[in-house]
């Protein structure tokens, strides 16, 4: 089955603000959502959540919603929040794929939590 999506990225307002990349089906329904943080002062990034409906998953959604935030911060430390079994299982393919480190230990600097 062919099934069309489109990601959708709103720019923060602000420096260090939450930011998110939506999954969008054909219908402009959500499908999916990466929530993240990313701080160019101190040049890391943070995955806070990241969602993809269950009968879009396998897809590569997941996987081109993470390449799309990290596309401009090239050489940035990566961390995320706490993972359930099936982030560990991505986040381990994602490190493999980008050779980013995405450990679990949620580091957040100053300007991401002001």
């Amino acid at each position: 089955m062919n099934r069309q999506v489109c990601f959708e990225y709103v720019c923060p307002a602000l420096p260090a603000q939450p930011q998110a990349v939506s999954i969008l089906d054909a219908a402009h329904h959500p499908v999916g959502c990466l929530e993240y943080q990313v701080c160019h002062v101190c040049r890391i990034g943070y995955v806070a959540n990241i969602a993809v409906a269950t009968h879009w998953q396998g897809q590569g959604l997941g996987r081109q919603a993470l390449h799309t935030a990290m596309a401009p911060c090239r050489g940035y430390a990566w961390s995320t929040s706490r993972q359930s079994s099936e982030g560990r299982r991505f986040f381990a393919a994602m490190e493999e794929e980008t050779e980013v480190a995405f450990p679990p230990a949620g580091m957040r600097c100053s300007h991401m939590t002001s």
